[in-house]
């Protein structure tokens, strides 16, 4: 998680350095970094959304493993009949 937050920072830090390069206005600039960083946030959100399905999938599934096996375990057992 650490490494895609770096990379995600230091791809947009990047892309803006390239683009105060650029031979454009500042308004372009200004208007290409803002659809740059709304492009990322959006993607980055998707993402959180993605994750956080399948975390809550494991959790869910962790959840009804750990019932079934305290079913078992509280299950009385069948008495042994001697002959």
């Amino acid at each position: 998680m650490k490494f895609l937050l770096g990379f995600t920072i230091g791809a947009l830090v990047g892309a803006a350095i390239a683009l105060m390069y650029a031979p454009s206005s500042g308004e372009e600039m200004r208007a290409n970094i803002q659809a740059q960083a709304e492009a990322q946030s959006a993607k980055m959100q998707e993402q959180w959304q993605v994750r956080y399905q399948q975390m809550q999938a494991r959790i869910d599934k962790l959840s009804s493993d750990m019932q079934a096996l305290s079913k078992q375990t509280k299950a009385p057992e069948a008495p042994i009949e001697t002959a």
